[in-house]
């Protein structure tokens, strides 16, 4: 019944995750997270803008959710691992902006979340 229980509350996280680029203004202001919509030597963009409460200089934690090969029982499939930080660089319209790589080593469909 735990595994149960976990396995759920793992699924309605991850969805919260997947749903990052929504345009629900509770979940961007409560949440603040998006997704690297693009990652390339010229420029890396994310689903977070003006609507959602970004702003310039605000920096954003990247995080990557990894599969978990052959989990033991009653273990998460996925693990979430920091691989980077970002920063805002330019608010480019109400739903994206552009950031500049701080650290780490980033991907398209990464997800960010606001730093506290």
């Amino acid at each position: 019944m735990k595994t149960i229980n976990v396995k759920i509350l793992l699924i309605f996280v991850f969805g919260f995750f997947l749903a990052g680029c929504s345009n629900t203004p509770f979940y961007h202001k409560n949440f603040m997270r998006g997704q690297v919509v693009e990652q390339s030597t010229g420029r890396t963009l994310i689903c977070i803008g003006a609507k959602h409460g970004a702003e310039v200089g605000q920096k954003y934690s990247v995080i990557r959710f990894l599969e978990v090969i052959a989990p033991d029982e009653g273990e998460d499939s996925y693990t979430i691992e920091k691989v980077g930080t970002v920063q805002i660089t330019e608010i480019v319209n109400d739903h994206f902006a552009t950031v500049k790589l701080l650290s780490g080593d980033i991907e398209a469909k990464d997800m960010v979340e606001l730093e506290e």
